[in-house]
């Protein structure tokens, strides 16, 4: 089993190393380990994994939320509520800092993806923040750190797929997501405060707006407050299912970029083709994932494994931070996705013999993910918030030792969330019943 192991992670090392696509580097490597080490061929059946692994109506929801936030990006939504959000946290300690982190949870309540989130709030965030002078490594930081929320506030793409993997519910663990992303949010804000505070040339002052102002600046938001309850309200009051929660949040996307007078030919085309790029990406991901799988639990390894770190004695709690300390130094290397589709089917039979639960732990999961998405070298966060500093004339993009200082408080805010929910399980648990 040793060797198998060995063999694994080298073909897995070797595809990602010559840039194989995440779902060809699964796929090839599950076809080569099952011919080496099986003693028959596993062909007839690998060809059925496929057309069963994607034949489940959970998967749905996926391609239903990945075209909510493909609308919502042309929607026009963002522009006002970034505007409406700043009017009541400019006079905080950090002005749009805080303005940053909470438009970034809230694009999160329905966009799904850390990716979109950050791009879009740094589209409409990053000519505010350098016309204003605030400090370019806490603004591209506070950026790419708000942009993780789009994954751990549901609805999250990264949740459906953990899921599907782990069998756990995608209500509950959407559910489980809201706790652990207010107390995120809260943190980065303490964080934005503590650096305003220390350094005050990290923020300006901003003029106060009036109640008149504030109040009238609510009115962007409510599109928002609406799509909230249709997706997460009707998952919490029973209503709707996540997949028919995920449709009626396309429904009332649609409803307002077509208020916002923003649907036309071009953007349905761009909405639609984006949508198919994404979803296709992410169904053949999943199956290299399930191809893997299945070779992997055929040839006994996951057994073996648990074997080993059941005789090893470790309790629930040890393989936790062990995990913990593995997913950081993978997020150092590896993209999200693949990381959670390439551990997940491996260890999921050692979650379950030591009895840990498994929303909790993907609540874990994702949050660990999350630090992947803003660590050194492979942080795909830092390169879009980057990239998109280097597309907003007159600013100054910096080095990219600039970021890596300024993300650097919200990484600490982000290991603090894990500690408690490491801590007090109950945190996440308590909104899913469970």
């Amino acid at each position: 089993m040793l060797f198998l192991g060995l063999t694994l992670m080298a073909m897995l090392l070797v595809t990602f190393a010559v840039g194989l696509h995440v779902a060809a580097a699964l796929g090839i490597t599950a076809i080569v380990v099952g011919e080496l080490f099986s003693a028959r061929s596993l062909f007839p059946i690998l060809s059925t994994i496929p057309w069963n692994a994607l034949n489940n109506t959970t998967l749905v929801a996926l391609p239903l939320f990945v075209l909510m936030g493909e609308i919502l990006l042309r929607s026009g939504v963002t522009e006002g509520m970034y505007q409406s959000l700043s009017r009541w946290l400019n006079r905080l300690p950090g002005g749009l800092l805080h303005t940053n982190i909470a438009a970034s949870a809230m694009f999160a309540c329905i966009s799904g993806s850390s990716a979109a989130t950050a791009a879009t709030v740094g589209g409409v965030a990053l000519p505010y923040l350098q016309r204003e002078g605030y400090s370019h490594s806490m603004s591209l930081g506070s950026l790419a750190a708000g942009g993780t929320l789009g994954i751990l506030i549901p609805p999250s793409v990264v949740m459906i797929v953990y899921g599907v993997l782990a069998e756990a519910s995608i209500g509950q663990l959407y559910m489980a997501g809201i706790v652990p992303g207010l107390l995120m949010v809260g943190l980065f804000m303490v964080s934005i405060i503590a650096a305003a505070l220390i350094r005050p040339s990290t923020a300006p002052k901003a003029p106060s707006s009036t109640w008149r102002e504030k109040l009238l600046g609510i009115v962007p938001i409510l599109p928002i407050a609406f799509l909230m309850f249709l997706v997460l309200g009707t998952i919490y009051l029973g209503v709707a299912t996540a997949t028919e929660a995920a449709a009626l949040g396309v429904a009332g996307s649609f409803l307002i970029s077509l208020l916002n007078r923003r649907v036309n030919r071009a953007m349905l085309r761009d909405t639609f083709l984006s949508t198919a790029s994404t979803t296709s990406m992410i169904m053949f991901i999943l199956i290299g994932a399930f191809l893997l799988q299945f070779v992997v639990s055929y040839l006994g390894l996951p057994t073996a494994m648990t074997k080993m770190i059941v005789g090893l004695g470790l309790s629930p709690m040890q393989f936790i931070l062990l995990m913990c300390v593995l997913y950081i130094i993978l997020g150092m290397f590896m993209e999200s996705l693949s990381i959670v589709v390439i551990t997940v089917p491996v260890i999921l039979p050692i979650l379950k013999t030591l009895g840990i639960d498994l929303v909790w732990f993907g609540i874990i999961l994702v949050i660990l993910v999350e630090v992947a998405l803003i660590t050194p070298p492979v942080g795909m966060n830092l390169f879009i918030v980057q990239g998109m500093s280097n597309r907003v004339k007159s600013a100054n993009p910096g080095r990219p030792r600039d970021i890596y200082i300024g993300i650097l408080p919200f990484l600490v805010s982000m290991l603090a969330t894990l500690g408690l929910i490491i801590a007090f399980p109950q945190l996440a648990l308590w909104l899913a019943g469970r």
